[in-house]
């Protein structure tokens, strides 16, 4: 056995979540003890692994975002593994985030705070925009709800001119949506671009306009005005996905699959959808307090109690605007609260869990959870714990 390290290639654009991936490629090989030395462009940020000719290495973990960088990978002469969704098919393994599950976690979020408006900016022939289209528009269509949408040209370089012409394109359709309007956004990035015409053409964000963005890309989305609300991927799961089938593939070892798909951790909330988009005020109030308590045994009585109403009043009113009782509302963004305890947290026990999100007991849960998505709590942990 030699001695050497195995040199591994980043060959990706690093940022701020790209370096939580690096986190879980670094946990990986520390679990198992292996002897990684990690290439990056140590005076830059950008690696495409065009850029890797000449390079004598034993793996690649690599952003394939261009026909030309998946051709180039398919012909190197040593393991590759793919990380970026941009493009529908990959000619070497891959390890991605489920971004249709990311359309469906913007849409639920928008939908649960009263929102019947929406729209989605996202971009033009890139794989994981378009998937987060359809999982955003085909959940609102299951709620009776239409998207408008807004695509434009990827920019993997900068041009001034092109930036220029979208960034009016864009001021454009958003003064033509209706309001109140929740906007899901491909990416942080994008979000930001959303925040910034709104601001420039008086809408207000969230009030009029409701965003939510793509990464958590917290540099970004804590220091906006105001801060936006982003749909985290797992990114440290990812990264260990990643590590793991290319460390199967450098001894040789076939893989179960080919793709892996890594589910999103949660909609971090923060000012950018802060609103309910509901007219009744009493309705309002007690929306804010559900949300507010969601991790305790709120009842529909202490509910309607905070709110000034009888409890009928808030049957109705939940049954006008969101379409199912009180009693499946608060289920429904309990077990949504499970869901991502049980990603986020491996090692959290089903009974903190279900204690956290406000269920009566752990069997109350399992029912529930069972009834919802088809399997049980523990079922949903180990389809994607690593």
């Amino acid at each position: 056995m030699t001695d050497r390290n195995q040199q591994i290639a980043l060959a990706f654009p690093r940022g701020s979540h790209q370096e939580v991936l690096i986190e879980g490629v670094t946990r990986f090989a520390s679990e198992n003890a292996l002897r990684w030395s990690l290439t990056i462009a140590p005076e830059s940020l950008l690696l495409s692994v065009l850029d890797l000719e000449g390079w004598s290495g034993d793996g690649v973990l690599a952003a394939l975002n261009t026909p030309e960088e998946l051709e180039y990978a398919a012909k190197l002469s040593m393991p590759v593994v793919n990380i970026s969704s941009a493009l529908a098919e990959s000619p070497v393994p891959r390890t991605m985030v489920d971004n249709y599950a990311i359309g469906e976690l913007a849409a639920d979020h928008l939908f649960a705070r009263g929102f019947r408006e929406f729209a989605f900016f996202g971009l033009e022939t890139i794989h994981y925009s378009l998937t987060r289209w359809r999982g955003f528009s085909e959940s609102l269509e299951k709620q009776g709800c239409s998207c408008s949408k807004l695509l434009a040209t990827p920019t993997f370089r900068f041009d001034g001119a092109t930036w220029v012409a979208q960034h009016e394109q864009l001021s454009n359709w958003l003064e033509s949506l209706p309001r109140p309007c929740g906007v899901f956004v491909v990416s942080d990035y994008r979000a930001c671009q959303v925040l910034e015409a709104c601001r420039e053409q008086g809408i207000s964000v969230p009030d009029q306009i409701a965003v939510v963005g793509v990464d958590d890309e917290q540099v970004i989305c804590e220091h906006v005005t105001p801060t936006l609300t982003s749909v985290a991927r797992n990114d440290a799961l990812e990264g260990y996905k990643a590590a793991e089938m290319l460390d199967m593939l450098m001894k040789g070892e076939d893989l179960p699959s080919g793709e892996v798909i890594v589910p999103p951790s949660e909609v971090v909330t923060r000012d950018s959808t802060a609103a309910f988009a509901v007219s009744d005020e009493r309705l309002h109030k007690a929306l804010a307090h559900l949300h507010e308590h969601i991790h305790k045994p709120i009842t529909i009585e202490e509910l309607a109690a905070h709110a000034d109403v009888s409890r009928r009043w808030l049957e109705y009113a939940f049954r006008d605007v969101f379409r199912e009782t009180p009693y499946q509302y608060i289920r429904r963004q309990r077990l949504m609260k499970a869901k991502q305890l049980l990603a986020d947290e491996p090692k959290a026990s089903i009974t903190s869990v279900a204690k956290r999100t406000g269920f009566a007991s752990v069997k109350q849960m399992r029912i529930a959870f069972q009834q919802a998505y088809g399997m049980s709590p523990g079922e949903f942990r180990r389809s994607f714990d690593s």
